[in-house]
């Protein structure tokens, strides 16, 4: 076991002076130290086994030194504990997991998502400085609103905020053209009357 060393004189500090809330006084420089140690320090190591290969058996693809578990579902190799992963009931390498990422042939890992957040605000405000567009974004922006509200914003956390920015856009713009239709409609009716 390797003795934990003071933080100003480079001492090791004693054994009973680590793991307690206490101010302890480094034995070589006096200055005041805490350490807190996991409780794993104090045990002893013991080598780990590893899986040994028994004749008979076969080897890891990428690992030969260890013994394989199950054969990849794609290409057929196969694989260790630790080069195996999982994609629901199918075990892949990890050679076949990246071909399929170039290729695009892994529908059930995700790289990237449509963020329809975004796409919404930005259907719902860039058209409103030509102003004409926004007959057709206005509800455009309401239906991708509404569409997509429950989809998963994205790979990282985000709120919603774009979504009520995009709906509020989209019914102004909505409810500005009817105003202005029923209006048309309105005084077109007068002068014909």
């Amino acid at each position: 076991m390797t003795a934990l060393q003071c933080s100003q004189c480079g001492s090791p500090l004693l054994d009973g002076d680590l793991g307690t809330s206490e101010l302890h006084e480094c034995p070589g420089c006096g200055s005041p130290t805490r350490a807190f140690v996991f409780p794993a320090y104090y045990r002893t190591a013991t080598p780990t086994k590893t899986a040994a290969i028994v004749e008979g058996e076969s080897s890891c693809f990428f690992h030969p030194q260890k013994r394989a578990v199950v054969p990849c579902d794609e290409c057929g190799r196969f694989l260790c504990a630790l080069c195996r992963v999982e994609f629901g009931e199918r075990n892949i390498c990890p050679g076949c997991i990246d071909a399929g990422m170039r290729k695009g042939e892994l529908p059930a890992l995700e790289m990237t998502r449509r963020r329809y957040d975004s796409i919404a605000l930005g259907v719902a405000t860039l058209p409103a400085f030509l102003v004409w567009p926004t007959l057709i974004t206005g509800p455009l922006a309401i239906y991708l609103t509404i569409r997509h509200w429950g989809d998963p914003a994205g790979l990282l956390p985000r709120n919603r905020w774009r979504f009520v920015a995009a709906l509020s856009f989209g019914l102004i713009q909505t409810g500005a053209w009817a105003a202005l239709f029923l209006f048309l409609f309105v005084s077109r009716n007068k002068l014909l009357v």
